[in-house]
């Protein structure tokens, strides 16, 4: 055998073993059911304050007379589509599909968490079908107007301010993106309304947003990216935290530490949900993390758990309603 058909067998030998090792990476990645975050139970039939989870941060909040929803993202752009920044827009059928499907029928505020595509791409369309508020940073304002939204269904935002939505009262805090290197590029602010479809990168960050929900039955805090400001929750206490995990393992120990302190420890909820830690470019619906990038691993999941003691951490279902904590009085 000739040197170059040896060096092609070695050559073929070397890609096959790199394909075998990196299919085994991916097909031990766990799963969520596996890394040992218990499920929310579903919610009970007696009248309360539900939540449902749609993946990414998007949450409907109901009380059975007035709805709220957190970013309202439905569309799932493709991996490919943010590698070669092509042109994405809301995908107004699966909004339509969902809305009609989740009798989403009585929104009164689309309340994005922070204006990147994957949280508030979709928030203008959401609040076109159904009539609701958007209310959101300069930012949110002009991707609003991007889908053609009325200006009588825009706000900007006061920080600290509380806005009514029926019996709910909602505070936006000022808050921080995740540390993550994924973020350049797109960690600037939208200036202008611009033309649909746009590349990812047209969907700036803006002002990034903790949302206090209050409710004379429940209370709780949407943390919706792993970033935090030193102190802005010292005086409140709520009875549940939607946590956002995305790209919190990443962070060094002493980041983590400190996030779960602010965000969790100050606040002394009930319960702990964890969100945003769902494969970002799986089909709507999925909400298994990534296996390139995964949240957790069961060791993870542990450590992040006696973080948050003496609260519960669990996970939730995809569109699966959950009763929120009753106000401990």
């Amino acid at each position: 055998m000739g040197i170059v058909s040896k060096l092609v067998k070695w050559v073929g030998i070397l890609l096959l073993s790199v394909i075998i090792l990196a299919a085994t990476w991916l097909l031990t990645r766990p799963s969520m059911a596996q890394v040992g975050i218990p499920y929310a139970a579903a919610a009970e039939a007696e009248p309360g304050v539900t939540v449902k989870w749609f993946g990414v941060t998007t949450l409907l909040i109901d009380d059975g007379e007035t709805q709220i929803m957190t970013d309202g993202f439905f569309s799932r752009p493709s991996l490919l589509d943010i590698l070669m920044k092509r042109p994405i827009s809301p995908d107004q059928q699966s909004i339509s599909n969902m809305i009609k499907k989740h009798n989403i029928n009585r929104l009164a505020a689309v309340i994005p968490v922070h204006s990147h595509y994957d949280h508030a791409m979709d928030s203008g369309e959401v609040a076109k079908q159904t009539g609701a508020l958007l209310l959101g940073s300069s930012s949110t304002s002009f991707i609003g107007r991007s889908s053609k939204l009325p200006e009588s269904q825009i706000q900007n935002v006061v920080p600290g301010q509380t806005y009514s939505f029926g019996q709910f009262k909602v505070t936006l805090f000022e808050s921080k993106h995740t540390p993550a290197a994924s973020n350049s590029g797109i960690d600037g602010v939208v200036t202008a309304a611009f033309d649909l479809p746009a590349p990812y990168t047209s969907w700036q960050l803006g002002k990034a947003f903790a949302i206090l929900i209050e409710h004379p039955q429940s209370s709780f805090l949407v943390q919706g990216s792993a970033g935090f400001m030193p102190g802005a929750f010292e005086n409140l206490t709520v009875d549940a935290v939607f946590l956002g995990t995305g790209g919190l393992r990443n962070q060094p120990q002493q980041y983590r530490e400190t996030y779960v302190y602010e965000t969790v420890t100050l606040t002394a909820p009930e319960v702990v949900y964890t969100i945003h830690h769902d494969n970002l470019f799986g089909e709507l619906g999925d909400v298994e993390q990534s296996s390139l990038l995964p949240a957790f691993d069961a060791l993870y999941a542990f450590e992040l758990s006696q973080l948050i003691l003496p609260a519960r951490f669990e996970q939730m279902r995809f569109a699966q309603a959950v009763s929120m904590p009753r106000v401990r009085r």
